[in-house]
């Protein structure tokens, strides 16, 4: 029996410790049904907490499945496995590494090993960078967290990474829930084609080219505010170039990227977009209270949280997701967030920008040469 509708609630995480204490008492409280992927689950204290959480829900009787990427959580992946496995747990690693034979048995899906190898081989580039977790089919939570003590304030062994997250409450689950059960399996086919209808989840498994012309149609029917917040800027030439017109325009273009990234090079690689952009009329701020990994778009009144960056990994290779937000209450916190991290950021300028280290540009320049493996 489906469960009862109820109405829809919403809640933005910026903090990691609440978000990480609210996903914690979800986990205990579930009775039925835990899915949860995750791009990297590090076995630090955190993520030991989160495994000792969800191994004990397991053993409560609850059907639990933890799907982590093979790439993001290498190291980590196969004792993760063994030890909710023993709780009772289903865990799937998503591609692992070629090399990483010892991972292979929690792989999907099951074939002869040399046919795996090879599957392995030509989708080594191809991740899954959702952070998403459904419980009970009655809460989802979609954002940018990792499970990685990193995410925490340093005053708590972290490293203050700046995230966003929405808990979501009388969402309607199903496209979430295909999504994850075809990358469990690694089959496409368990996806209806009706989910590829406009709804308040997009979700990149498949019609890739449909969500990019979505976001570049209402990128160019923008009317007042284009603010973006993002981890990882190597956009497409499409997305740059309809930033640039919204601009020219008289939208108000505003983007916060981070000023120290957990890939070093990757402000080198942004840099290379910036005077572009400026003398287009674009805004660019640079993140200087910790580390910024949150994948924040505010398109006028239309508002996504979720994993995607705007680089050719997320447009292109990985699976991402993305919820749209829907109250007025969330959207004016979202709002709030973006306002309140400009306070912590610094605006570069044309003045600014040539006074950057001629290393650090060629370097950027350099890596436009593999910019789509970024």
């Amino acid at each position: 029996m489906p469960p009862e509708r109820i109405e829809l609630k919403e809640t933005v995480y910026a903090e990691s410790s609440r978000y990480f204490a609210a996903l914690m008492k979800d986990i205990d409280q579930a009775v039925a049904q835990i899915d949860f992927e995750t791009y990297i689950f590090d076995l630090d204290l955190l993520g030991r907490e989160i495994a000792e959480k969800l191994a004990a829900a397991a053993r409560r009787g609850v059907a639990v499945r933890l799907m982590i990427d093979g790439a993001g959580s290498s190291i980590s992946s196969g004792k993760l496995a063994k030890q909710l496995n023993s709780s009772g747990a289903q865990v799937r690693i998503y591609r692992p590494l070629p090399w990483n034979i010892d991972q292979w048995e929690w792989a999907v899906p099951r074939l002869p090993w040399l046919i795996k190898l090879q599957r392995l081989l030509e989708k080594m580039h191809s991740r899954n960078h959702r952070k998403t977790c459904m419980i009970d089919q009655r809460i989802a939570w979609v954002g940018s967290f990792n499970v990685s003590q990193r995410h925490l304030p340093y005053e708590q062994g972290g490293e203050n990474w700046r995230d966003t997250a929405l808990r979501l409450q009388g969402l309607e689950m199903q496209h979430l829930q295909h999504a994850f059960n075809a990358a469990w399996a690694d089959d496409r086919s368990l996806i209806p084609r009706q989910m590829f209808h406009p709804t308040n989840i997009r979700l990149n498994h498949m019609h890739r080219r449909n969500l990019r012309r979505d976001l570049l149609q209402r990128i160019a029917s923008t009317g007042f505010r284009i603010w973006i917040t993002n981890a990882y800027f190597v956009p497409i030439g499409s997305i740059l170039r309809q930033l640039k017109k919204a601009a020219r325009r008289g939208v108000d273009v505003r983007i916060l990227l981070p000023g120290n990234s957990d890939i070093f090079f990757m402000p080198w690689a942004s840099g290379v977009y910036y005077a572009s952009l400026m003398k287009a009329g674009v805004r660019i701020f640079e993140y200087t209270g910790g580390v910024l990994h949150a994948k924040v778009m505010m398109l006028d009144d239309w508002m996504t949280v979720g994993s995607s960056n705007i680089d050719y990994l997320s447009f292109f290779r990985n699976l991402e997701a993305e919820v749209v937000a829907s109250l007025p209450g969330t959207k004016k916190d979202l709002e709030d967030l973006f306002l309140q991290d400009l306070t912590h950021a610094v605006e570069i300028t044309l003045n600014d920008h040539p006074q950057r280290p001629r290393w650090k540009k060629l370097a950027g320049h350099l890596l436009m040469y593999i910019k789509r493996w970024l």
